[in-house]
């Protein structure tokens, strides 16, 4: 019976002691990450402390430590963005990471890559998001890797007329049809909008000339000028 008591009476301790620990390593991330947004931000204490409490509503009301709200805020104040952008940001970051399952800065990157490739404001945060995992239900492609391969390519297609619809298409159909890399789709749509677009301003280094293209284009039964004798938009061409 002593045997028990004391087997027993050492696994509370032990899990008591294993909790304390837990809650102390816990409570410094999360006063690490505070430091890290204050230094970053300028804010004083008590601007900190009201950040805090709104981060742990916020984390909280979205099934999130904390600390995952803190460390995805920093990001993005590290980016410049205003206290209403960050905020946006944030918490959608969080709920897109519910749905994928993806590591939070993660998600975090390639949200930003999409969000800052296509000029997205806060008040668009969460409809981005959305169409993505909405396309991501209809066909054979997952919202990470939407998000992943779209994070590679937003820059480039945003600069070359493609707009996130477009782009959301064309990346859940090569994705379901190919079942490759997302982070390889995306560079490859990349290279291929980077090429268009040097034959579109008359690069010195473009691999071919309008003419060209346009003449072996019309040949598949696709015109790629305008009535101008201008190239379309990337994005029609696409499509």
């Amino acid at each position: 019976m002593n045997a028990v008591k004391w087997q027993i009476s050492s696994s509370f301790v032990n899990s008591l002691s294993n909790g304390v620990q837990r809650a102390i390593g816990y409570v410094s991330k999360l006063d690490q990450s505070l430091t890290q947004i204050r230094v970053v931000t300028g804010d004083s204490a008590s601007q900190m402390a009201e950040f805090a409490t709104q981060a742990n509503k916020a984390a909280a009301s979205l099934g999130r430590q904390t600390t995952d709200y803190t460390k995805a805020a920093l990001q993005y104040y590290q980016q410049g963005l205003s206290d209403k952008e960050v905020q946006a940001r944030t918490e959608t970051t969080l709920k897109a990471a519910n749905i994928t399952g993806a590591n939070v800065s993660n998600v975090a990157n390639d949200l930003t890559a999409v969000w800052n490739g296509f000029n997205v404001q806060a008040d668009q945060t969460q409809s981005t998001v959305d169409k993505l995992a909405a396309v991501a239900d209809s066909s054979a492609s997952d919202m990470s890797e939407l998000a992943s391969a779209m994070g590679k390519v937003a820059s480039v297609a945003g600069n070359t007329g493609v707009s996130v619809d477009q782009l959301n298409a064309m990346l859940a159909t090569t994705i379901s049809v190919t079942r490759q890399a997302p982070e390889s789709i995306g560079n490859a749509y990349k290279t291929i909008f980077a090429r268009i677009n040097d034959i579109k301003t008359g690069a010195d280094d473009a691999e071919d000339t309008l003419g060209n293209y346009s003449g072996k284009m019309a040949e598949l039964g696709i015109n790629v000028l305008d009535e101008t004798g201008h190239l379309r938009e990337t994005g029609d061409v696409m499509e």
